[in-house]
């Protein structure tokens, strides 16, 4: 592929870019390419060094904020046919209800699998903490139980303890990726 066709290509699949930023991304690329030129490369393999166009472009506007995104998606499409208009205001009824129901309930999904991590990761430590608690009880001489049942709670209280601290952080990074990823599909399918 050449210098022009690569540069074109990056161009078209940067279109919900802002224009600014975008001739500025293309012009940093076009800089990089003669970079390359000038280091003895051919054009082609410039063009393989840097991967596909759509793959940078797919890399750059996933830093684009998602309001700028919707803001220039709008731009790009102009305005709406009287059609369009007439169509979306009969038939709110119908798919704005939808819409609102399905993000409820993808929300509440989410707020649910939060609340069972942060849930799990409070009550195990909770546990854990209960569990020394009574060892260090009867070690002190407040129960009658016997010391190695002391010994024991203490030992298995700070185990669960333990594992409540560390399952704690793995869910959360879990929940965080999910999250994340989340937020990017929904912003590849608003490029799509």
């Amino acid at each position: 592929m050449t210098k022009a066709e690569y540069l074109e290509r990056l161009r078209v699949s940067l279109a919900l870019m802002p224009p600014e930023e975008r001739e500025a991304q293309l012009a940093y690329y076009e800089e990089l390419f003669d970079d390359m030129l000038e280091d003895g490369m051919s054009e082609a393999e410039a063009a393989a060094h840097l991967g596909a166009p759509e793959d940078v472009a797919e890399t750059l506007l996933a830093e684009i904020p998602m309001s700028t995104l919707v803001k220039n998606r709008v731009q790009a499409q102009g305005k709406p046919s009287a059609l369009t208009v007439v169509l979306l205001v009969l038939g709110a009824p119908l798919w704005l209800p939808l819409l609102l129901s399905a993000f409820i309930v993808l929300l509440s999904l989410l707020i649910t699998l939060w609340a069972l991590g942060l849930g799990l990761g409070i009550v195990l430590p909770a546990v854990g903490i209960s569990l020394i608690a009574v060892g260090l009880g009867t070690l002190l001489g407040q129960t009658a139980l016997p010391l190695l049942m002391a010994v024991g709670g203490i030992l298995c209280g700070a185990g669960v303890l333990i594992l409540g601290v560390l399952l704690m952080g793995v869910i959360m990074r879990g929940f965080t990726r999910l999250c994340r990823a989340i937020w990017r599909g929904c912003k590849k399918a608003l490029l799509k």
